[in-house]
């Protein structure tokens, strides 16, 4: 067959055909567009997410390197230089401990860096230089505030320092400053290669390595940093270094987490998953409208070209090419506007996830995706058009009518003729038409429904209580940094309580105090331990040594961790007991005490517990004694009034404040304070509280209800303004599917019309009949929200939020109803807008 040069002439008709329908063509690029905007959004927050999750973890870690060795020797360091495999290698040496009380709050290293390595952990000095002197040091703005000495080069400090063997006192000129990222858990002060080689010289071999290792020091260690290829499989990658290097399990090593633990979990992607269909949907049902609507009304033109020879192969292409026209001015711009609006987008939902500041991540491979997953939605929405031009022939399409002609009935049955009536027949004359503007409808408003049921569900009491078990909560500073490696477990004296007892406002106010010890276990308390841990090695074994070690405690020593607890009556009414309700009065006889079970979880673990309800368990008391208290009830308390750690394995034994002051009578102070005031006293009081720690007692630091309360707001406004913002633009979408389907329904019957209109039919009758036709849409569209929407917005909501703690169920359907007018208003009025244009 000859092949003809046809493509400049398809390309032709095709571009005159859109020129010929601007106004069709318009509410398509405009819907292109909406759906570019809404997969570019998505896209670029997610991948944003993901960077910012990773840089912020980064920051946690403390550098941004694949991996790294610890507290190698200068030959295993030599060996490691060697190796072709790995990139950006550099290194910092460990000089040993600083003892100044000033940094006592914050965990503070001392080392000497190389500049690269400084600059892969964040502390690379923002102003001046590394030290390059024997009495220079480099460190962060944090250690300048505990000194109290201004943010300036020159400053002197006076520091104190170990290395396991000896000790140097001395002051040291500050050379270099920078600040340290908000996420970052250590403070760094770093010295010159000359102190360094002086005071911790570098260890030479594994001789030196177990000198150093008996007095427990890590001064002359060499720290090494690196890259790998990519950060694929860095775990595998490590391994194979090892090997190569004959390196055994006696070298450490440690693999930045940041690259492992930054994907997002499964909820996030449940959400993400949801919304990209919902968008592709939204996309899809008014391109597909669009096209469908516009291959019916010019199906005549399309058969005239196929009587002229045209060929279906070329229909289609002709087809595709107008999509591909349209296309390519509207995904760029879809993607342009979808990225400038992410940069609204992403702090808004990071900032509720990150402590440090986030931002948006240019991604090519996202706007890739985003033009991939734009044409893949309008490209389907072709394909049932491109179907009816290829199955019509010539001749059908001369005749071709989008409005099947229905079998009469031979029996004829006269009924009353109204313009309501009207509309319902007209509604039916094109399902396909219908079904999808409803669909659109219906996914808009479903969409504003799940995003009020959400955050309706969000319960501020549970979150609350997540993070602060009182109205302020008071304790000594490391116990609530999260850096600090000494905590302060007796932090509040009895004068600092004193002193904010006497608040205004206070409604109450107690303490707990806490004792860490070994319990000692015997009889059947051993036995179910025995049992507990055999059945549920899992729990507490994650590698040989660890199981070695557990074995010893269980078998051998047949002990365990304890925390004895002495609360006031405000934490005694917050324990969480697993077993019937204790009464206050009983339990301050001193002869009794609550134990936890072996097991915090959702459900009931009372039997879990070592020592049961009326059984005697005798508590180990600091001063080697031992007293026996006859167990009341199995419970905790709750994380947040407590020291927010465990040890795995291990028991807590809670008994009255008076009672514990009488068995551990050196007792210096609480864990923690914790104090209720009455409302309108709130924002006062915590600006005593907060005075008190900062000038009267600064090792104290404080919680409150407050700093929590905000965070709330801000993740209910973060759901509330993302969630209302896809809802506009799903909604946008169905009400420019309905325009598209009003405007063609008016224009294709634009004869009939006006033949009703000649035959006494009204204007006002024909607008009204218009205006029913549009609401009977609307009313099926929430026909179908208020039935099988209920069930969708059910299982969405809880797919989405079930999972969190703070959510408490609530039935939400006043969105719902509170839509039915304003989509009624605008279903009435644009038909009503539009038949104007025909008389």
């Amino acid at each position: 067959m000859r092949k003809v040069q046809n493509g400049k002439c398809i390309a032709n008709i095709s571009k005159k055909s859109i020129l010929a329908n601007k106004k069709r063509n318009s509410i398509l690029l405009a819907a292109i567009i909406l759906t570019t905007v809404m997969l570019t959004t998505l896209f670029t927050v997610i991948s944003s997410l993901i960077k910012s999750l990773e840089t912020a973890t980064c920051y946690q870690v403390g550098t941004y390197t694949h991996a790294g060795f610890k507290y190698l020797t200068q030959e295993e360091y030599d060996k490691l230089k060697t190796d072709t495999k790995i990139y950006d290698l550099s290194y910092n040496v460990i000089l040993g401990e600083v003892l100044n009380e000033e940094l006592s709050e914050d965990y503070t290293e001392i080392r000497y860096t190389e500049p690269l390595c400084a600059k892969q952990s964040y502390s690379y000095p923002e102003t001046g230089t590394l030290p390059q002197k024997y009495e220079e040091v480099a460190t962060c703005t944090a250690v300048l505030d505990a000194f109290g000495v201004p943010h300036e080069l020159g400053q002197i400090l006076h520091l104190q320092l170990t290395n396991g063997f000896d000790t140097y006192e001395g002051d040291f000129k500050v050379c270099g400053i920078w600040e340290k990222p908000a996420s970052t858990l250590t403070n760094e002060i770093y010295f010159s290669k000359e102190f360094q080689e002086s005071f911790a010289p570098v260890w030479k071999n594994r001789e030196d390595y177990n000198r150093y290792m008996q007095a427990n020091s890590y001064a002359g260690s060499i720290n090494p940093d690196f890259n790998f290829s990519s950060s694929f499989n860095i775990t595998g990658k490590m391994d194979a270094l090892k090997d190569r290097l004959g390196f055994g399990e006696e070298i450490k090593d440690g693999i930045n987490w940041a690259y492992t633990t930054s994907e997002l979990d499964a909820t996030t992607v449940l959400i993400v998953a949801v919304i990209l269909i919902m968008i592709i949907l939204a996309g899809y049902l008014i391109i597909y409208n669009i096209f469908l609507i516009a291959i019916t009304s010019d199906i005549h033109y399309y058969g005239l070209l196929k009587t002229i020879g045209m060929t279906n192969r070329q229909l289609k292409k002709m087809v595709l090419r107008q999509a591909l026209f349209l296309s390519v001015i509207a995904i760029p711009v879809g993607m342009l506007l979808g990225y400038l609006i992410s940069y609204f987008v992403v702090p808004l939902i990071a900032n509720n996830m990150l402590t440090d500041a986030c931002k948006v991540y240019p991604n090519g491979f996202v706007f890739l995706a985003c033009a991939v997953f734009a044409w893949i939605t309008v490209r389907i929405s072709c394909a049932k058009p491109c179907r009816i031009i290829r199955k019509i022939s010539p001749v059908e399409a001369v005749k071709f009518s989008d409005c099947p002609v229905e079998k009469l009935s031979k029996h004829k049955k006269a009924k009353w003729v109204t313009p309501f009536s009207m509309a319902w027949e007209n509604l039916k004359r094109n399902k396909k038409r219908t079904t999808a503007v409803l669909l659109s409808m219906v996914l808009s408003v479903l969409m504003i429904n799940v995003t009020v049921s959400i955050v309706s569900c969000f319960d501020e009491d549970k979150y609350i209580s997540m993070f602060a078990g009182s109205d302020f909560s008071i304790a000594d500073a490391t116990l609530y940094n999260l850096s600090a490696i000494d905590k302060n477990l007796e932090g509040v004296s009895a004068q600092d309580m004193e002193a904010l007892r006497a608040m205004d406002g206070v409604t109450e106010s107690g303490a707990i105090y806490m004792e860490e010890s070994e319990q000692k276990l015997e009889g059947d308390a051993w036995e179910r331990m025995k049992k507990i841990y055999e059945e549920h090695t899992d729990w507490y074994v994650q590698s040989p040594d660890e199981k070695e070690w557990w074995d010893s405690c269980v078998y051998d020593r047949k002990e365990i961790s304890s925390h004895l607890y002495g609360v006031d009556e405000l934490v005694f009414h917050a324990l969480e007991l697993e077993t019937d309700k204790v009464d206050w009065n009983t339990f301050c006889s001193g002869d009794y005490a609550i134990v936890s079970s072996m097991l915090d979880s959702d459900g009931n673990d009372a039997d879990l517990a070592l020592y049961q309800v009326g059984e005697k368990i005798p508590v180990q008391l600091p001063d080697g004694s031992t007293k026996e208290y006859e167990v009341i009830g199995i419970g905790d308390v709750p994380y947040v009034m407590g020291p927010m750690h465990s040890h795995g394995m291990d028991i807590y034994i809670t008994i009255p404040a008076a009672e514990y002051l009488k068995v551990v009578p050196q007792a210096k102070g609480a864990l923690q304070f914790m104090i209720n005031v009455e409302k309108e006293y709130l924002e006062a009081d915590e600006a005593y509280v907060e005075q008190y720690c900062d000038v009267t007692n600064q090792k104290l630091d404080f919680k409150s209800r407050k700093m929590y309360l905000q965070e709330f707001k801000d993740m209910v406004n973060m759901f509330l303004i993302v969630g209302g913002a896809l809802s506009a633009i799903l909604a946008l979408i169905g009400i420019l599917n309905f325009i598209n389907l009003t405007y063609t329904s008016i224009h294709e019957r634009k004869q009939e019309l006006k033949i009703l209109w000649s035959v006494g039919m009204t204007k006002k009758q024909i607008a009204f009949m218009l205006s029913f036709e549009g609401m009977l849409r609307m009313g099926l569209a929430f026909v179908l929200v208020l039935t099988v929407g209920q069930l969708l917005n059910y299982y969405v909501v809880y797919a989405i939020a079930g999972g969190m703690i703070m959510f408490t169920s609530h039935y939400v359907i006043w969105p719902m109803l509170a839509c039915i007018p304003v989509f009624g208003v605008i279903a009435a009025l644009i038909p009503r807008a539009m038949v104007k244009k025909i008389f």
